[in-house]
């Protein structure tokens, strides 16, 4: 079987205070876009995962432990990762990879398993995992971004999104931030294309790639907004042609550019 893991986009992000756990509370609209990497997965006699990007210890093994842990089911199926999204750029590959595999393994192993069971599953591996099962491709997400509200899909956009070829570290970033005042995320839900994100100003001062990228795409007319932790930045158009002239600026100042679109509906299987 083969999954599209998508990558997301967050339009909002209002950082609270630091939780007793260790986690900030937080509250964020998140998109689903187009971009996303590819996993294909079938039976084996063991559990096999092929992903040279990425380290051994990877989200996609700690589903594959999750899922065992949870059900007493051994994963026995051989998975292919082609990765596609950035490492480290705050679009959420990893965590959505590590939904896939939750998915594919309750597709293939556990048919009937129900979704609430997948969920509890999310919630042990990661923050972001819970998005990326699907329950829509735009939610509010709260808590520690755990806890997840559908929203209505908003209108079609095209996403231009720029890479500057370092990545960061998520803990770090959270780190070095501070509380906002909380109100971006509402500016989203009344209707605006994208708000503030309380960790862009971290994410600016601890990386001076993405730092000078922003600077010199907002010279040339291009201005981005660092989604999640970073290190990656976007810029949302109506207009095709738009869009492609800002990604054609882009192309010549980032290491990596990507134009993809917003997504009205959860693409899980690909051919």
């Amino acid at each position: 079987m083969r999954f599209f893991a998508p990558a997301k986009l967050n339009l909002s992000l209002d950082l609270g205070p630091a939780r007793p756990d260790g986690y900030h509370e937080i509250r964020s609209v998140m998109q689903a876009v187009s971009l996303g990497d590819r996993l294909h997965v079938v039976p084996a006699r063991d559990l096999r995962v092929e992903n040279p990007s990425v380290p051994a210890g990877d989200l996609v093994l700690r589903a594959a432990e999750v899922f065992r842990a949870a059900t007493g089911v051994r994963p026995a199926v051989a998975v292919t990762v082609q990765k596609r999204i950035p490492i480290g750029a705050g679009l959420g590959g990893g965590s959505s990879d590590a939904a896939c595999m939750l998915r594919a393994l309750r597709d293939l192993l556990l048919p009937d398993l129900p979704t609430a069971r997948l969920l509890e599953m999310a919630r042990q591996i990661g923050s972001d995992v819970p998005f990326f099962l699907g329950l829509g491709p735009r939610a509010l997400a709260v808590g520690r971004g755990e806890i997840l509200t559908p929203l209505p899909p908003g209108p079609p956009r095209f996403a231009v999104i720029a890479w500057p070829g370092a990545g960061l570290g998520t803990r770090e970033v959270y780190a070095a931030s501070g509380p906002g005042t909380g109100d971006a995320t509402e500016q989203v839900l009344a209707g605006a294309e994208q708000a503030r994100n309380d960790l862009a100003p971290a994410a600016l001062r601890l990386c001076e790639p993405l730092r000078e990228m922003v600077e010199r795409a907002q010279r040339e007319g291009v201005r981005l907004h660092v989604t999640g932790s970073g290190s990656a930045a976007f810029a949302l158009y109506a207009d095709g042609r738009a869009a492609r002239d800002a990604f054609e600026v882009l192309r010549r100042l980032a290491p990596r550019a990507m134009l993809c679109q917003t997504l009205e509906a959860w693409p899980w299987h690909t051919p």
